[in-house]
């Protein structure tokens, strides 16, 4: 994945998920070149087929750590089994609306509720195209402030090589 960059993003897509969110409180976006003409659908197909085998694992580990705490957990969905269509849940993911340029997924829980948009468009630097991968955070109380401190490191390692491993499918 070296020769692959990722860049943090400057211009996160954040007007639908923060209009499904109602505002919020976090808001982080990485990009990535993508082949002329590759849809949000193949955009995102290819990021939960290109999930890295450790994120899976560290997954499974917050999911055991949190459901004493009522968290909700998730549900491995085998990479043959990926279809991107509204109302399907792949891991800590609920797709709410598909569009060729826009996947907009999430979910909400007790402490926090996010919303993750994997949207293509043009490339503002080379005319190119890119793939824009924005997540977007409102918290429910000081713990979900509190927890997302806590998971917000593991974020900011997980998504940018999750995104990277997207274009070596």
């Amino acid at each position: 994945m070296a020769d692959v960059q990722v860049r943090r993003h400057t211009r996160p897509v954040v007007e639908s998920a923060a209009a499904s969110l109602g505002g919020y409180d976090h808001v982080d976006a990485v990009a990535v070149d993508l082949p002329a003409g590759t849809s949000a659908i193949e955009f995102t197909r290819m990021v939960f087929t290109g999930t890295p085998e450790w994120v899976h694992r560290m997954l499974t580990l917050r999911d055991v750590l949190m459901a004493p705490f009522g968290l909700q957990t998730q549900k491995r969905v085998p990479v043959r089994d990926i279809r991107v269509e509204p109302g399907l849940k792949m891991g800590p993911f609920r797709l709410l609306a598909v569009a060729d340029d826009e996947v907009l997924c999430g979910d909400d829980d007790k402490h926090l509720d996010f919303r993750t948009s994997f949207a293509v468009r043009p490339s503002p630097s080379d005319g190119g195209w890119e793939g824009v991968c924005t997540t977007v955070v409102r918290f429910h109380r000081p713990v979900g402030r509190l927890y997302f401190k806590a998971i917000q490191p593991f974020h900011h390692l997980i998504v940018p090589r999750v995104v990277a491993g997207a274009v070596h499918v």
